[in-house]
């Protein structure tokens, strides 16, 4: 019953994550990228605390549990500044398919941290959903990142940023093993509401962003409370199953990404993105199935 319920959260994560990114999208153009993480934040922070209030005292009374939830926070900031540079800097097609770097990342924080393995099988499974997500991720036929005179403008900042990612989403899991799924992302929420609000406040931007966000309520709210929830979701699955697996059952979100693309803006999917949707659905089932 427990391995059912982690591989439904993370299901449920994947969705949320789906969503939350297509939201995130349209916010970050209304209000920029990091008074977008200042509000999902700030929303979380308020959301959170009566659910983890009860907890602080006993949590942040231990030296581990504190250098585990800054050392998550770091990653958090830190990877949001590459993500968004490289998204600045770069054509999307060629860096969007670096994302799935995460899951082989994790995979080694796993095994180095916890010193948890994957079997043979299981390694197979998740490469060939890697590969079917940087497929799908892929918008244009061109699969060569590199350039006659090198590398695709963005390319190294994602990749940077794909590792970071991959050490934000182990930081939180552990996080969460050690403490609870509330905490953990509450804590993450505070730090990052705190430390934005300071770089605002001396940017001289502070102000017109409260004038922006009264202007648009619903989707600061809607925006955050996806991604909030999918934080919640995924800290809450590693619980249950592996944070490796949990992490390459959720990335599937880049595929419901392209699908709400397909659907909202009409976009066409091509014949290389379909054997990407394939195997990567193939293969997060079989790897559910396995599990």
């Amino acid at each position: 019953m427990e391995l059912e319920l982690g591989i439904l959260l993370a299901l449920a994560t994947l969705f949320l994550w789906g969503g939350g990114d297509f939201l995130i999208q349209r916010t970050t153009r209304k209000f920029g990228d990091w008074e977008t993480t200042f509000l999902i934040a700030a929303v979380g922070t308020v959301i959170l605390t009566p659910l983890a209030y009860q907890d602080i005292i006993r949590y942040l009374s231990s030296v581990t549990i504190i250098v585990v939830s800054i050392i998550a926070s770091v990653f958090v900031i830190a990877a949001s500044i590459f993500d968004f540079e490289s998204l600045k800097k770069g054509k999307i097609a060629a860096v969007e398919p670096l994302l799935a770097l995460e899951i082989p990342t994790v995979a080694v924080f796993s095994f180095i941290l916890l010193n948890k393995g994957l079997s043979a099988f299981e390694i197979l499974l998740i490469s060939i959903v890697i590969i079917g997500l940087v497929l799908v991720s892929l918008k244009e036929y061109n699969f060569k990142l590199l350039r006659s005179k090198g590398l695709e403008k963005g390319v190294i900042l994602m990749t940077i940023a794909a590792i970071l990612m991959g050490g934000t989403a182990f930081f939180i899991g552990y996080g969460s093993r050690i403490t609870n799924p509330f905490f953990i992302n509450w804590f993450i929420d505070l730090i990052i509401t705190i430390s934005i609000a300071i770089y605002l406040f001396f940017n001289g931007n502070l102000h017109h962003l409260i004038r922006n966000t009264l202007k648009f309520p619903k989707l600061v709210l809607t925006t955050s409370i996806f991604d909030n929830l999918a934080w919640i979701s995924f800290a809450a699955a590693v619980l249950y199953i592996p944070i490796t697996i949990a992490m390459t059952v959720s990335e599937n979100f880049i595929v419901v990404a392209v699908l709400l693309g397909l659907i909202i803006n009409k976009e066409a999917l091509r014949s290389h993105q379909k054997i990407g949707f394939i195997l990567a659905l193939v293969g997060t089932v079989i790897l559910c199935l396995s599990i």
